[in-house]
């Protein structure tokens, strides 16, 4: 059962009343606050805690396949990337030397 703030104040002033205001601040000293119920206790602490234990577990596990993800695009891209070089390579050293063998043509002609 709950207490509210009115009924707290009643209970004070008659132990006020009845045992004096030293003894009075004792006795509701002795009172959980109002809102008691809203307290955390240890277990929920601890329950909370393998909650957020769980989440992170989770966490590292989508943060794990993300990398691995990452890894293998990076391991596509790296392959593509060898693979144009080497075309551009060829077709670079292709049109050079067509472009050698038009000059020397030139010149053969002339």
């Amino acid at each position: 059962m709950s207490v509210s703030e009115h009924e707290r104040h009643q209970l004070f002033t008659w132990f006020e009343e009845h045992m004096g205001s030293e003894r009075a601040a004792t006795m509701m000293s002795m009172l959980p606050p109002v809102g008691w119920g809203d307290v955390a206790t240890r277990r929920d602490l601890d329950q909370q805690i393998g909650a957020m234990r769980h989440d992170i577990d989770l966490l590292r596990h989508d943060v794990r396949q993300l990398e691995a993800r990452v890894d293998a695009v990076e391991a596509s891209l790296r392959h593509d990337l060898r693979e144009q070089l080497r075309t551009f390579g060829t077709w670079l050293f292709a049109s050079q030397a067509a472009v050698i063998a038009a000059v020397s043509l030139l010149f053969a002609l002339h």
